[in-house]
């Protein structure tokens, strides 16, 4: 676990594990405990781990490929009762920046792995963007509210 990523300066928490299949459950796990850290109910919390696992997965795919010596960072902090997961990756990376709700995400000139695992991300999540990340790369960004029904975000 290292410091700052691509300049981010408020994480509560950042991870950066080898492009290899195996560190992909620890990723979902601890983003998971802090989901839970904030009172994310279960069947949130399951979504989130979900999300975040095909995050992983599909940075590790691309990092695999074309940066294997490069490390897969995930950062996630909870601001306005919603969790922010970003999770980065050094393999080929849109050559634009997708994001908004869910179902208005269009995935059609994305990367092959980009595009399938957007759509399962997108069942998951409030609002999913995929960005180039600089240097080269993906910025996969995840947003997903933690109030309950009825709580209104601050």
């Amino acid at each position: 676990m290292t410091g700052s990523l691509d300049g981010a300066q408020d994480s509560e928490l950042e991870l950066e594990f080898p492009p290899k299949p195996e560190f992909v459950r620890m990723a979902r796990l601890t983003v998971a405990a802090l989901a839970r850290m904030r009172d994310a109910d279960d069947d949130l919390v399951e979504d989130i781990k979900l999300a975040v696992s095909e995050a992983c997965t599909r940075a590790v795919s691309a990092n695999a490929a074309d940066a294997p010596q490069e490390p897969v960072k995930v950062q996630a902090t909870v601001r306005d009762h919603a969790l922010h997961v970003e999770v980065l990756d050094r393999g080929p990376g849109p050559e634009r920046s997708v994001s908004g709700p869910p179902e208005e995400l269009d995935t059609e000139d994305l990367p092959f792995e980009s595009a399938l695992a957007v759509p399962l991300i997108r069942g998951l999540v409030d609002e999913v963007g995929l960005a180039p990340r600089e240097g080269g790369g993906t910025r996969v960004r995840m947003i997903v509210s933690l109030a309950s029904e009825g709580q209104p975000p601050s």
